[in-house]
């Protein structure tokens, strides 16, 4: 008898949600004995809403908005934050941008004020422009010198080919320096409105007082535009390849999946999971520990609003390039033909339980989930709903999500030295 994914009862998630006459949204997740607070600004808008010549404008914009307000230049920001302890990031995704401050829970103010004012009031000067047009161009200089952030690029590329989701987020070198400061502050000022936002508070944070404050903030800004977003066809480039004088042979294979809203996107996670997650995973398994093919592999599942993909990544010898990506075929067929064992199935299910528990231990991790969940989707799965649609997956729908991803067309993407075309 194999034993239940449910293994604990689930931790309280107090979460609340209003939304302000001019769309904007504000969540929280209570955590009323913490002993920190996350403040996050999730802006609806990323790479794919960019038009080709100012790709990379979401990303310009996230670093500029940390550069000065009206009210606060750089040093005061950090200071802010860094002064009582916190921390504070951003990063920017093909379909949203994220802003967010962890702070000890007395001081979630300084968070909030710091972060409504960056995002409402930015002062986008003209030498800031310039400077982090530098800063990005050694960035994409990086990007493009490590292979293996490379092979990832050109498996998208291949995935979405003429698509904006399969376009770097970082923009190109060319659209990086052809952006006028101009043409950001007006990315800013066409997206940057409160149909596309998204507060959250996670931790000891109150509710109504959050509320009140953005409403000071945003209450008379009106609504303003949301991005309209053209679906991917189905067209993928099955092969692509780079030669580059480095030692070793960076794979990325990739099947397109389904979007963030599908049914099954839970019994997705769960074949990731089994597939190519983690030192138990067939593929590190197989690959890794049996056949010592490689020091890594891994899968992962990249879901968007309207498509989706489910990707391996490895590196490996020139000489055992060809067997790896034999090993990774012959487990995609089993997969396809017999789905996983009970054994499997259970492991895989308590695993992501296990993994969504244990993330709400941390007030960001909380903000997160709230924060990815309305701004993709609309809407926030109860906790108890995720977990118990975790729990109800069976064996015969990863099969049916086996054969209807893993089924269809595959990209592989190859970086490395010497002749790459036998790989194809």
């Amino acid at each position: 008898m194999t034993q239940r994914a449910v293994a604990i009862p689930p931790p309280a998630a107090h979460v609340r949600r209003t939304v302000l006459p001019n769309g904007l949204r504000v969540l929280t997740d209570l955590v009323a004995d913490g002993p920190s607070a996350t403040i996050a600004v999730w802006v609806g808008v990323g790479g794919r809403d960019e038009p080709e010549p100012s790709a990379g404008a979401s990303h310009f914009l996230e670093h500029l908005l940390f550069k000065g307000t009206e009210t606060r230049d750089a040093l005061d920001i950090a200071l802010a934050i860094d002064g009582v302890g916190g921390d504070m990031n951003a990063y920017t995704a093909s379909e949203y941008t994220a802003y967010f401050a962890r702070v000890p829970a007395a001081e979630s103010q300084v968070a909030l004020d710091v972060l409504l004012d960056v995002v409402s009031e930015p002062s986008l000067r003209e030498d800031a422009v310039e400077g982090e047009r530098e800063v990005i161009l050694e960035e994409l200089a990086a990007a493009d010198d490590d292979p293996e952030d490379l092979v990832g690029v050109r498996l998208f590329e291949s995935l979405f080919p003429g698509h904006p989701l399969g376009r770097e987020v970082l923009g190109s070198e060319q659209s990086i320096e052809s952006l006028s400061r101009a043409d950001v502050a007006g990315f800013f000022e066409t997206w940057y409105q409160p149909s596309n936002l998204v507060i959250t508070g996670s931790g000891q944070i109150d509710h109504d007082h959050l509320v009140a404050e953005v409403e000071q903030r945003f209450g008379s800004v009106p609504a303003g535009p949301r991005p309209t977003r053209i679906t991917p066809d189905d067209s993928i480039v099955e092969v692509v390849t780079e030669q580059r004088q480095v030692e070793l042979v960076h794979l990325a294979l990739g099947w397109r999946a389904s979007a963030s809203k599908d049914p099954d996107r839970v019994a997705l996670s769960v074949l990731n999971h089994v597939f190519g997650t983690g030192p138990s995973s067939r593929l590190f398994q197989e690959v890794r520990e049996h056949r010592g093919l490689t020091y890594s592999i891994s899968s992962g599942v990249s879901l968007y609003s309207d498509a989706g993909a489910l990707t391996v990544q490895c590196v490996t010898s020139p000489t055992k390039a060809e067997k790896v990506l034999q090993v990774v075929t012959d487990q995609v067929e089993d997969l396809r033909a017999n789905g996983i064992t009970d054994d499997e199935l259970v492991r895989a299910k308590r695993a992501l339980r296990g993994g969504l528990l244990l993330g709400l231990e941390d007030s960001g991790s909380r903000g997160a989930r709230l924060g990815v969940s309305e701004t993709v989707r609309g809407r926030i799965t109860p906790l108890d709903d995720h977990l118990e649609a975790i729990d109800a997956v069976q064996a015969e729908d990863i099969v049916r999500v086996a054969q209807r991803v893993l089924g269809g067309r595959r990209a592989l993407a190859v970086v490395g030295p010497g002749d790459l075309d036998h790989l194809a």
